[in-house]
């Protein structure tokens, strides 16, 4: 189960080739001249990338849909806490419970079921990308901004950017600025969409951030040599 999930994790985090999404009303220039239009477009998105980097932490439930190339897929929901610098926790409930902890100098893996935890190297061993946008790492000046569209409905802005090199992902804001979708393709075709929804801006706990494998947990140490 451990494998499924980092493969999961992988195709959000890791580098992949990201396919257009929906009709693109109009692409950002940023450096070069400009519309009034994709001025106040380019300001609300640096405004809300400032407004995450600047926050101290925060909690969001998620849901995460994986859709395959053959037409199948796997839904999977819980809950993400981040807290700066470099801690979070990635607390699944569907399909199954498990956790990954860090208290910004390792991580744990925990599977109650299983009774079993696992220590593993910093995320920075999958791909950092789109936890350094969650935990303020990343600012305006890290990310190019490809393209843009709205939807006037759903009352969300959606900005394809590249962050400092890795493949192109999208981006989605609500109308007040809180990122509210991250999306992209992984190199085989596979779709990960994953939406944020109740969201508290406030500075979780930093007990949340630290762990104890229970008594008659096994306890497995899958770091690297060098840690």
């Amino acid at each position: 189960m451990k494998l499924r999930l980092i493969m999961m994790l992988a195709v959000l985090f890791m580098a992949g080739s990201m396919a257009d999404a929906g009709d693109v009303k109009q692409v950002l220039d940023l450096d070069g001249q400009q519309t009034v239009q994709q001025r106040e477009s380019g300001d609300f998105f640096k405004k809300s990338i400032n407004r995450m980097a600047a926050l101290p932490g925060f909690q969001c439930h998620f849901d995460q849909m994986m859709v395959f190339t053959d037409g199948g897929g796997q839904r999977y929901a819980g809950e993400l806490a981040v807290l700066k610098p470099k801690r979070f926790r990635w607390q699944y409930a569907e399909p199954y419970e498990q956790f990954y902890v860090s208290d910004g100098n390792g991580i744990w893996h925990y599977e109650p079921d299983l009774m079993q935890a696992e220590r593993l190297d910093n995320l920075e061993s999958v791909d950092p990308a789109v936890m350094k946008l969650l935990d303020g790492r990343i600012t305006p000046a890290d990310l190019q901004v490809l393209r843009h569209e709205s939807d006037a409905k759903l009352e969300i802005r959606r900005y394809q950017v590249r962050i400092k090199g890795s493949e192109p992902v999208w981006l989605g804001f609500s109308r007040t600025g809180d990122l509210i979708l991250i999306e992209r393709d992984d190199v085989l075709g596979n779709r990960n969409r994953m939406s944020l929804s109740g969201c508290s801006y406030v500075a979780p706990p930093e007990n949340l951030f630290s762990f104890t494998p229970p008594k008659g947990v096994d306890v497995l140490d899958m770091r690297s040599a060098t840690e």
